[in-house]
């Protein structure tokens, strides 16, 4: 008995088609569970920093503000001053997860080169005092390096 070719066509997958499917199904769907973990990680590292500069902003603004006051500020702590900077809420406790140090230069009086020949002048006509503000924060990461900002600034103390 002889078969025509049309009635021996065999529908469906062979094994090795399934398994090379399923093979590259699972390295599609691994490769996008790896890309959005790096995007997560990234975002919080993004939120961490966006936050330090935030606790930084306002810590130089602090300062700033006690120097244009006519205040003097006490010598910096060595240690610098400890902030939290991200936290997690837990069964109705705040769990601190990241916190930063914060730190300045003790501020020094700020002479400009008045006259354009490279030295610094004293102006007795000014209207105040200048003063150099270095403020610096810095946080751990998830492999323990160190993250920083840095502002370098000027505040003026005007004269009465």
């Amino acid at each position: 008995m002889q078969y025509s070719k049309k009635y021996l066509k065999i529908n469906g997958f062979t094994l090795i088609e399934s398994m090379l499917g399923i093979m590259i199904i699972g390295l599609m769907s691994g490769s996008i569970m790896v890309g959005i973990t790096t995007f997560e990680k990234k975002i919080f590292e993004i939120r961490l920093k966006e936050q330090a500069f935030e606790e930084l902003r306002n810590y130089t603004n602090f300062l700033g503000s006690r120097i244009a006051v006519g205040e003097t500020l006490e010598p910096p702590p060595s240690s610098g001053t400890s902030v939290v900077i991200y936290q997690r809420e837990v069964d109705d406790t705040h769990k601190d997860i990241y916190s930063a140090t914060m730190n300045y230069l003790r501020p020094g009086r700020y002479y400009p080169d008045i006259d354009g020949d490279g030295i610094e002048d004293e102006c007795p006509s000014c209207y105040g005092e200048t003063y150099h503000l270095y403020t610096w924060i810095a946080w751990p990461n998830e492999s323990d390096i160190k993250r920083t900002l840095e502002f370098d600034t000027y505040q003026i103390k005007l004269n009465n």
